[in-house]
């Protein structure tokens, strides 16, 4: 018999020619879907097959040359994956049929009642029975698993969940059974996300992605989520199966590591490569809206004397204490950076020229008029500007160097504010 594209495999495990015969002139005179038969006259050789080949039905006679009664069907089952088993027995060996049966055989066909009908629908009955039970074991697997099931109806009243689904939402089975999920809804995502989800849904019959979801408790939770659509044999949409695990511990590592990729481990702040995004966006702000915005460069005063004299040690500390007091004197929204060695850069945004100098004074005075341990007073030159309309980021950089460069040159200890030259032509400390 030739295999089709939706021919179910069958072997047949019999040492008898006649009967061998008989069954395949039976499957070929069967209305059943196309039924490609292979034949072994030994139980060795059917594990052998076995493990080879795949096959969706084995039809198997108990009386081998090598394996004889229960024994036969016993053997087969410990050495093989799930297979739809038919056992083949005499006329008078009825009970050993359902003893069969008893032992995991999806059923038995008594050799002398076989017709091209009963033969062809006992294989297909068989073979729908024994992939409806690995359907079964294979949920309630996934129902076991730590990942939470959620399965609704197609108007989306819940039907199912799992005990991982109660373990992350906090709500048992029997308090949402028959609700909608929308309960779940932490106010996190606007109506367009939900929107686009059900979109994709009903063109792919499938999404999947992150989404915020709220607890019984009111407690908010990012969540993975897969959830697929599923059709019945007319292609009608009859559930959703939505699958997902909380992701709490994998976005609070994904932070940290954005925030040591972005942070100076010594003193704490903003490092090189954070404070080119902070000003690329300052800028890209400014030249849009005209948001007012100014920056300082400071820098400690002799601080390669405190390093020489007093070590490096002592040097890290002023740079951290130093830091520590501008960081408690500026907004929530300034940037503070570490430009390099011990300079830094803030940029203050909803800034002014005024306002940017008497912050810089503060300053001044914040870190100079209180002694740091170990190393006395300290103090710090800054460099004051604002953004311009032809800036960029180097002009502007270039600009606050030089400010900070003339604050040196007045004796340090003080601030220099230099006006963008494209705006006002005076330039003033």
């Amino acid at each position: 018999m030739m295999a089709a594209a939706s021919t179910y495999r069958v072997l047949l495990v019999e040492d008898s020619p006649a009967d061998a015969e008989l069954v395949n002139d039976m499957l070929e005179e069967s209305r059943e879907p196309a039924l490609d038969l292979t034949r072994v006259e030994r139980l060795a050789a059917a594990l052998q097959a076995l493990s080879r080949e795949r096959f969706d039905a084995v039809l198997l006679d108990l009386g081998l040359p090598d394996s004889q009664g229960l024994s036969t069907l016993r053997r087969f089952q410990e050495e093989t994956g799930p297979v739809a088993v038919v056992v083949l027995t005499g006329q008078e060996d009825v009970e050993l049929g359902t003893r069969a049966i008893q032992l995991g055989a999806q059923d038995f066909l008594p050799k002398a009642e076989l017709t091209p009908a009963l033969i062809g629908r006992t294989l297909r009955y068989a073979i729908e029975r024994q992939r409806s039970a690995s359907e079964l074991r294979l949920m309630a697997a996934a129902f076991e698993s730590g990942q939470a099931i959620l399965i609704t109806d197609v108007r989306g009243r819940i039907q199912r969940v799992n005990d991982a689904f109660t373990r992350i939402t906090g709500y048992t089975e029997a308090e949402v059974v028959g609700r909608n999920p929308n309960l779940l809804q932490s106010g996190e995502h606007d109506r367009a996300f939900y929107d686009r989800l059900w979109g994709e849904l009903r063109v792919h019959d499938h999404w999947e992605g992150e989404i915020w979801n709220r607890r019984k408790n009111g407690y908010t939770y990012p969540e993975w989520e897969s959830i697929t659509a599923v059709r019945n044999e007319w292609g009608q949409v009859e559930h959703y199966v939505a699958v997902f695990h909380e992701i709490s511990e994998q976005k609070r590592l994904e932070a940290e590591l954005e925030r040591e990729a972005s942070t100076d481990r010594l003193t704490g702040t903003c490092n090189r490569l954070r404070f080119d995004t902070e000003l690329d966006n300052a800028l890209a702000r400014f030249h849009r809206y005209g948001t007012q915005t100014a920056l300082i460069m400071f820098d400690m005063d002799h601080f390669k004397w405190f390093n020489d004299t007093r070590g490096h040690d002592t040097g890290d500390r002023v740079l951290r204490e130093v830091t520590d007091r501008v960081a408690a004197a500026i907004r929530e929204p300034d940037t503070l950076a570490r430009w390099g060695g011990e300079e830094f850069i803030l940029i203050l945004p909803e800034t002014d020229a005024d306002g940017a100098r008497e912050l810089a004074e503060r300053l001044r005075r914040a870190v100079g008029d209180t002694p740091v341990a170990d190393a006395g007073h300290v103090t710090i030159s800054l460099g004051v500007t604002r953004m311009g309309t032809g800036d960029d980021a180097d002009s502007l950089l270039k600009r606050l160097d030089n400010a900070l460069y003339r604050a040196k040159e007045l004796g340090r200890n003080t601030v220099c504010y230099l006006e963008p030259e494209t705006d006002l032509e005076d330039r003033a400390c």
